[in-house]
C-alpha cells in the first residue's frame, strides 16, 4: 500500500488540471484528493457523495493514468468516496 504525499497529490491534481482543462476541474474536482494506491485501487476523496459518483463515473480513467505517472505503479481502479470519511 502506498500512501500519497501532499506532494503527489498536488502533482496528480496538477496533471488532471492540465488533462481535463481548467474548467472542468474548477467544476469537478474541486476539493478532490487522492490518498493512496493499494493493489492497483486509487483511494480517493470528493467533497460530496453527488461529486464523487460524478467522478467516478466520468473521470475515473484519467485519474488512474495520473496517480500511476506520479507514483510509478500501475493503478487500475478508482474508488472514490465522500470528504466525510477523508483523512484530511
Amino acid at each position: 500500500m502506498a500512501i500519497l504525499t501532499d506532494e503527489e497529490d498536488l502533482a496528480v491534481q496538477a496533471k488532471l488540471n492540465f488533462s481535463l482543462g481548467a474548467r472542468i476541474y474548477d467544476t469537478y474536482l474541486q476539493g478532490f484528493r487522492c490518498t493512496e494506491l493499494s493493489g492497483g485501487v486509487v483511494i480517493a476523496y470528493a467533497r460530496s457523495e453527488y461529486m464523487a459518483g460524478v467522478i467516478s463515473a466520468e473521470y475515473s480513467t484519467q485519474i488512474a493514468s495520473a496517480v500511476a505517472s506520479v507514483v510509478g505503479q500501475p493503478a487500475t481502479m478508482v474508488l472514490v468516496l465522500s470528504c466525510g470519511k477523508s483523512r484530511r
